[in-house]
């Protein structure tokens, strides 16, 4: 059963006239459409928010007969997926395997499977579903996700095997508009993306509640565990030259056949190209690769270097670096978009690129390579609390320029923050703000000047120091504004929430 806390309708219609306004207010201003905008991509869906977790109830008991430790670490997902791709039409045949242990303290009756493809409308087939390669199922997909009734209770403790069948019609990318987010999963002349691609296992909570929130207008609304992937890919009906960048690096690299394996990460994505050009380098043992367009691979080049650094700076001040790899992927949708070991730029930053660091190109790119830390290492519920990461990468931003380009600091605030004249509660969810731009405003922008005036009260050395024990004591969690101000404490005695009333609302 899932439970739906539906606001009043008047709050819709105030999120849809707000909506448009922000658009009008884009168009008025064309530097608005490049501003990082990490967006989920499909078209406007009418729908209202949860703001809670999906719940599987159960009422039953686990048996005595058959104890279970529940302190135990139990192993990671696993998912085993193949795909066949042809290029030609934009389908993928797509055969996926996943193992998953019941983490929690109760047994499960179902499980729920994030089906982020399910939004577009038939893009998602669904085959067929076989449990522990024995039972098929036939079950109806819903909105976003898919719901698979068990044989029997998973017990703590125990394992499961779900085997899907399924076909993917990749949609096209559409162009931008203002009644609708930019796309991302889609294909066009350039490039085509398989991001949320898959159909995944959400977070269990302890006490048995799905962390899948509804999909909204603006901001993310999915949360990932850490999982492992083994990812085969094959290729039909491309052009010659054709190349796949992806979340990691390929373990096998043949004619059109890539197989990767990713261990510990939040999720997989690749983007598949006819036009890509290639360029990468290595640092202390990390490599660094973009794919650019043909007509920006000067840009291309600037990217590269500049992210290296900022893994440099970062891994310095937060944690080192969590990853082997970096892929950096430009565009062809005006957003910028992070993934685990991957993130997209937009084409219109590369546009924008003027053989100097004083562009959105650069800070975006600096901005998405922080979430390598403050997403993937780090994660968090980016629905009900998007400051955690996204304040966070604002910030890194400015410590970048602060380290490699002092004499552009001002011009970062002035450019990038104090242009827009931000305002609103940054501790609120993504279902709160009327409109993208006030979401902007308030998570990227507000957060960004609340961590600068935290950092003036706290000094730079127990400020970065708290930086640093949070990223290493939440490093492969899912953190939560509670943990982050329970850390903080070991720094101020001072009550944060209280003594920044701008930046922080008290009613939740």
């Amino acid at each position: 059963m899932i439970i739906i806390n539906s606001p009043p309708k008047i709050l819709l219609i105030i999120f849809f006239i707000s909506l448009l306004l922000g658009s009008c207010s884009i168009t008025k201003n064309p530097q608005e459409l490049l501003v990082d905008t990490p967006l989920e991509s499909q078209p406007l869906i009418t729908v209202t928010p949860v703001l809670l977790p999906v719940n599987t109830p159960t009422n039953e008991q686990i048996p005595t007969s058959q104890p279970v430790n529940v302190e135990t670490e139990f192993d990671l997902p696993d998912y085993k997926i193949k795909v066949s791709f042809n290029y030609g039409n934009q389908t993928a045949n797509i055969n996926e395997t996943i193992r998953f242990f019941n983490t929690s303290t109760q047994p499960l009756n179902q499980l729920l499977l994030a089906c982020d493809t399910l939004r577009y409308p038939g893009s998602f087939v669904l085959k067929k579903i076989i449990i522990n390669n024995a039972t098929e199922i036939d079950i109806e997909p819903e909105k976003f996700f898919l719901t698979i009734p068990l044989p029997e209770p998973l017990l703590p403790g125990e394992e499961i095997n779900i085997e899907i069948d399924y076909l993917l019609k990749v949609p096209p990318i559409p162009p931008p508009a203002d009644d609708r987010k930019p796309g991302i999963f889609g294909y066009s002349t350039l490039q085509t993306n398989f991001v949320d691609w898959y159909p995944f296992i959400p977070p269990l909570s302890e006490n048995g509640e799905w962390v899948l929130h509804e999909p909204w207008f603006y901001g993310e609304y999915l949360v990932y565990d850490l999982a492992n992937f083994h990812v085969e890919i094959e290729l039909l009906n491309t052009p010659l030259g054709s190349t796949i960048a992806a979340s990691t690096l390929p373990t096998i690299l043949e004619e059109n056949r890539f197989i990767y394996e990713s261990f510990g990460a939040r999720n997989f994505v690749w983007s598949m190209s006819p036009s890509f050009i290639v360029e990468s380098l290595e640092m202390e043992g990390i490599t660094i690769t973009t794919h650019t367009f043909p007509f920006h691979q000067k840009a291309g080049s600037h990217v590269l270097q500049e992210s290296a650094k900022a893994i440099d700076l970062y891994s310095r001040l937060f944690s080192p670096y969590p990853r082997e790899n970096l892929t950096i992927v430009e565009a062809d949708f005006l957003d910028g978009m992070e993934y685990d070991g991957l993130f997209f730029l937009s084409r219109g930053f590369y546009n924008l690129f003027d053989n100097t660091p004083q562009n959105y190109l650069t800070a975006i790119a600096v901005h998405e390579t922080a979430h390598q830390w403050w997403y993937a290492a780090i994660a968090n519920d980016q629905a009900l609390e998007p400051w955690l990461d996204e304040a966070l990468c604002t910030y890194s931003e400015l410590l970048f320029y602060e380290e490699y380009y002092p004499e552009l600091v001002n011009w970062w605030w002035e450019y990038r923050v104090n242009f827009y004249q931000p305002e609103g509660f940054i501790n609120k969810s993504i279902y709160d703000y009327q409109g993208f731009i006030p979401y902007r405003n308030a998570t990227y922008l507000q957060g960004a000047k609340f961590l600068q005036n935290l950092r003036d009260d706290l000094g730079d050395e127990v400020f970065f120091d708290f930086l640093s024990e949070y990223a290493r004591s939440q490093n492969n969690k899912i953190s939560n504004e509670s943990n982050f101000f329970q850390i903080l404490g070991n720094y101020t005695n001072q009550d944060v929430k209280k003594n920044y009333p701008q930046y922080f609302s008290l009613v939740q």
